[in-house]
């Protein structure tokens, strides 16, 4: 994107360009946080090469301390869920030794 501008010192216009980043170099970046930091990585590497304007040298600056931030907080909710789903010890369902040696007896006897 180029705009003209005028100089404040001479009477020249002067060419304003501002870089962009292409869908390309999105592309990348999101990939590259997939795979460091799962999904939540994936978005959060392509919003910051968006915001940072396509340069990667902030952005790998940037994502090495949100990467540990965000696999902190991906496996401290993965190990509450998989806790959530899990049988709590004692359960109902849990039989001793001395009653199954009980139900072996008796089926055998039948």
């Amino acid at each position: 994107m180029t705009d003209k501008t005028p100089d404040p010192i001479t009477t020249q216009e002067r060419t304003l360009v501002r870089s962009t980043v292409t869908g390309f170099e999105q592309g990348i970046a999101a990939m590259a946080g997939f795979f460091v930091a799962g999904p939540v990585g994936s978005i959060a590497s392509w919003g910051a090469i968006r915001g940072l304007q396509g340069k990667w040298a902030p952005w790998f600056v940037l994502g090495i301390p949100t990467t540990i931030a965000i696999n902190t907080v991906q496996i401290l909710l993965l190990a509450t869920v998989m806790g959530t789903f899990s049988e709590p010890p004692g359960d109902v369902n849990e039989t001793s030794n001395t009653d199954l040696k009980e139900q072996i007896t008796h089926i055998k006897r039948v």
